[in-house]
Order: structure tokens, then sequence, then C-alpha cells
């Protein structure tokens, strides 16, 4: 068995047994350091059919000795954890601080299984770019993001996030990737989903945004604006920009993927809109990453030059059945394979959809949450648990995935951050962890 604690100094682990017939005995266990934050070490023999036993570990953080903690666990895997292949664990005894510890368990036929424990400190998810060095290319950054983050109404076909979930909690949850679909409504550009309003307009996107900039200096954000139809306007293009115009110093509207110190306390728009045809001169100074090819929902991705950064995108959506979401996890993982390795001379940026509905068999709830019981083998899991348990196997293997993540109901999978905080982890797997 192993154990990843960066950042953490393990005191003591333990083993409680209890045999039938045989009193409680307890033992220390031998970890074995295999370098930075990993160890490993041979679990004392408790799991067979008829002993029960768990394990005590026993930690603090480098840079607060008193501040120790412990972590409890079962030494045989339940039949749920086996199912799923992880399990969220207590931490106990924090002291200020806040950790998050998890069990990763994938036991693939013909191959002895991977159990691990992985014990991470929580990140301050509202400033975690602050962190980031100010000359990382947003293509080596991973940022959580949402898919249709104003969707929050019209259960089952239309709400793709939690009304608990709005914008100012998104933003303090780390997601810097907001989605959002507009319709012209008279004078104003208001939030849609398909047929559905959401009940909220750019205007009151745009006060919530750079308010959280305003006090969140080290941050940013990328707005990415598609006009939701039936019907198109004629001048989209041209209404959108005047709602702009009173905040472009707010806005980095250049036409490339900039350097994270560019754009600190700024927001960036990707544009999935072209001017107005009939000679609209707006834009002047750009519309920011603005797309030339969008292939609706091609399975196999595609990519597009923006200014000598290569933007990798992944948006198949149109998955027709929940009998399909294995297939739509394939394609997502396939895509953020080439992140894993190390930042190269070739610059890229990959954008990546979690999302996918078609009605009525793979709603967006379904997609993203699965139904019934997969972890004890009645029903169909969901994308959202799957990408958990992926990023979690990343942890364990010390690799680091360098994407952009829109996510439906981020939340929904692992506590309140979900998948968000995992993402935001993965930014601070330094080479003393691999």
């Amino acid at each position: 068995m192993k154990i990843v604690a960066p950042g953490l100094s393990i005191i003591s682990l333990t083993s409680d047994t209890v045999t039938a017939g045989t009193p409680a005995r307890q033992k220390a266990l031998l970890l074995v350091h295999s370098g930075g934050s990993r160890y490993s070490f041979q679990a004392d023999p408790c799991g067979s059919n008829n002993s029960k036993g768990s394990l005590r570990l026993v930690f603090h953080p480098t840079t607060d000795e008193k501040a120790v903690c412990e972590v409890r666990w079962r030494t045989t895997p339940s039949r749920s954890l086996r199912n799923r292949g992880w399990k969220r664990l207590k931490v106990e005894g924090s002291r200020g601080h806040a950790f998050s510890a998890y069990r990763l368990y994938v036991n693939d036929r013909g191959q002895q299984p991977r159990d691990v424990v992985i014990l991470l400190e929580k990140p301050d998810t509202a400033n975690f770019l602050s962190r980031i060095p100010d000359d990382t290319p947003l293509g080596d950054i991973t940022l959580p993001g949402t898919h249709e983050s104003c969707a929050m109404y019209g259960y089952p076909i239309s709400q793709c996030q939690q009304p608990a979930t709005p914008i100012e909690q998104q933003l303090l949850d780390g997601v810097r990737f907001l989605d959002v679909r507009l319709r012209v409504v008279g004078d104003e550009l208001l939030m849609y989903h398909g047929p559905r309003p959401q009940r909220s307009t750019l205007a009151q996107l745009l006060i919530v945004l750079h308010q959280f900039l305003d006090t969140h200096p080290s941050e940013t954000l990328i707005l990415s604006i598609k006009q939701e139809t039936p019907p198109w306007h004629p001048h989209f293009s041209q209404i959108l920009y005047q709602a702009f115009l009173p905040f472009l110093d707010k806005w980095f509207l250049e036409e490339r993927i900039p350097t994270l110190g560019e754009v600190r306390g700024k927001g960036m728009l990707l544009t999935r809109f072209d001017r107005d045809k009939d000679g609209d001169m707006s834009w002047e100074n750009g519309m920011g990453i603005h797309p030339y090819t969008w292939p609706d929902s091609r399975k196999e991705g595609f990519e597009w030059d923006c200014a000598g950064t290569i933007v990798r995108t992944q948006d198949w959506y149109r998955v027709h059945t929940f009998l399909e979401i294995p297939e739509k996890f394939n394609a997502i993982t396939t895509h953020l394979l080439p992140t894993l390795d190390s930042p190269s001379s070739c610059r890229t940026f990959t954008l990546s959809y979690l999302s996918a509905s078609y009605f009525p068999l793979s709603l967006p709830t379904i997609i993203a949450k699965g139904f019934g019981w997969p972890s004890w083998g009645l029903g169909v899991e969901g994308i959202n648990s799957r990408m958990f348990r992926w990023l979690l196997e990343r942890f364990a293997d010390g690799q680091r995935v360098r994407a952009c993540l829109a996510i439906d109901f981020y939340r929904q999978c692992a506590g309140d951050a979900g998948l968000a905080e995992l993402l935001i982890q993965m930014n601070f797997i330094g080479e003393d962890d691999l």
C-alpha cells in the first residue's frame, strides 16, 4: 500500500487488528520513504476473512508541527470502494488547517490492486493563482470551469448548475472558466439555455465578475460567450460590445493566449460569435480568444491556432444515451493525456468539456451525476465521479493535468468543492512529489 502526502510530515502509522477469538492488537508499521511525498508500507496481514482491522496515520503540515492530525481507514476495502474505486476519508484534529483525504483502490484484472491513500492540504481556492508565477502560460495551468455557468433553472433539461452555486460561489470555489449563452430580448442581453431563461442578465453578471477581480487582484477568469438561438440577432456583436464598452480596461481583448501575469486582475473573453456582417466597427482592440472554427459535437475534438498557441478543444456533447457515458469519458481522458507531459516549447491551451446531453436518455444531470447506486453495482456512474477517480490516479502517479475543464454540477461528486478543488491541487504537484 502507498501513501501520497505532499507538504506533510508523517509521524506514525499503526494498525489495529481484531481477529475472531483473540483480543485486539496494535502494531506500528514501518513506512518506506520512496522519494518526495511518497511512502509505501507492507500492511499487517489482517485482511483475511476471519479478521477485521484499521489503519491510523498521524501527521502534521511541514510548516506547523503543532497541527497534529490523523486519518483512519479500514484495511479491507469495502464493496462500495471496490466498485467505485475511491472514497473520501475523514481527517480529525486539523487545528486551523483543512485537509482532504482519499483512498484510491483500483483492481484491474490480472494486475496487482492499487491501494493508495492521498492526503492534501486544502488550497485557498479563491486566490489559488497567487501561488503561480507571472510568466506561466495559461496553457500550463489547470483551470476549473463550468459549462452553462448560469443555467440553474429548467430541471431536468436546461439546468446544468446548482442554485446553491451562483457565479459568486463558483468564483470562490476556484472556477476560472465561465460559459454563458446570451439572447437579445428588447434592449437587454439575457442569460438563456436553450428555450429557458435563466433569470439573469449580462449586466448583472459583469457586476459580480468585476467585484471579484477587484477584491482578488491575483486572479483572472475566462468568460466564454455564445449567442443562444433561435433567433439570431443581426446586431448581437455590436450590442454585446456596447455592454463591455464602459469596462474595457478590465478586460484583455488581444486575440492571443497571454501569460498569467498579463491578465491578473482582469478578465479574458472567449468569443464564440463573429462581428456583425453590416460593417460593424466595434471590437477594434480584438475579440479576445476568438476561434475561427468550432465543429459541432466532434467526438475526436479539434484544434485551431490562436496567434501561435494551439488551442485543443473537446466538445462532444451529443451523447445520445447514458450507455455512451463510458465513451464520452474515454474521449475526455484521451484528449487530456497529452497534457500530462512536461511543458514543451510548442505552446498549447487545452479546453475540454465534461458536459453532454441529449433528450431524453442523457440529460445533463444523468451525464454528470449518473443515477442509482453505482458504488453498489446498481445504476450508472456519472462523468464527475469517473473523472474524480481518474484525477486521483494521476496524483498517485505524480502526473499533472494541464487543461481547462468545463463541468456540469461540479460540486456533486466529492464534498462541497468537488472537482474544482482537486483540479486546483493539480497546479501544485511539484518535482519533489514525483
